[in-house]
C-alpha cells in the first residue's frame, strides 16, 4: 500500500485506537476518576500499572507519527510531527519527572496551533471548513485553559480529553481529505 494512503487510513483509525487503548488502561486502574485525576496519574511512578499507560502513550504516538508525516508531505501539517514527539515523551517521563509537564503542554499547544494554522491555509485555498477548524482549535485551547485554571474539576483528565477529541477529529478530517485527493 502506498504511504500516503496508509497515512490516511491510520488517521481515520486513530479515534478507535485511542478509545480502545484508553479503555484498557482505565480498566486496569479502577481507582482512576475522570473528574479527580489527570490522565497521567495512571502513568505515575507510584502506580504499579504505570507501564500500561506510559507504554500505550508511546505506542500510540508512534502510530500517530505515520499520518503526521504524511500530512506534512501533503501540505496538511507543519507542527504535528513535533507535537507527536512530545506526546511520546509524555509516556517516557512519568508525571513526577521534570520533563513530563512541559512535554504534555507542548503536545497540546503544538497540535492545536497546527490545526489552527492549517485550517487558515485550507480556508484561503477555498476549503470552507478551514476557518471552522481554526476556530475550533482556538476554542478548544481556551476551554482547556479555563477548565484547568478555574479548577472546574479536581483533576485535568476532562480538559485533556477535550483537547484529544479535537485533535483526533482533525486527524479523521485530514485522513478523509487525503483519501479524496488520492486517485
Amino acid at each position: 500500500m502506498e504511504f500516503g494512503r496508509l497515512g490516511a487510513y491510520v488517521a481515520l483509525s486513530l479515534p478507535v485506537i485511542f478509545i480502545i487503548g484508553l479503555s484498557i488502561v482505565v480498566h486496569a486502574n479502577p481507582w482512576f476518576s475522570f473528574t479527580d485525576n489527570a490522565l497521567s496519574d495512571m502513568g505515575s511512578l507510584h502506580n504499579p500499572n504505570r507501564w500500561l499507560f506510559n507504554g500505550f502513550l508511546m505506542v500510540f504516538a508512534a502510530i500517530v507519527m505515520i499520518p503526521s508525516v504524511v500530512a506534512v508531505k501533503n501540505g496538511l501539517s507543519y507542527l504535528m510531527p513535533l507535537a507527536t514527539v512530545f506526546l511520546f515523551l509524555v509516556g517516557v517521563f512519568p508525571e513526577e519527572l521534570p520533563y513530563h509537564s512541559p512535554s504534555a503542554i507542548l503536545f497540546y499547544v503544538l497540535a492545536l496551533a497546527d490545526i489552527a494554522l492549517v485550517g487558515i491555509k485550507l480556508a484561503r485555498r477555498g476549503v470552507s471548513a478551514g476557518y471552522i477548524w481554526s476556530a475550533l482549535a482556538v476554542v478548544t485551547f481556551v476551554l482547556m485553559v479555563y477548565l484547568v485554571k478555574a479548577k472546574v474539576f479536581k483533576g485535568i483528565a476532562i480538559p485533556e480529553l477535550i483537547g484529544a477529541a479535537t485533535i483526533l477529529a482533525w486527524f479523521v478530517y485530514i485522513g478523509l481529505l487525503q483519501l479524496r485527493a488520492v486517485p
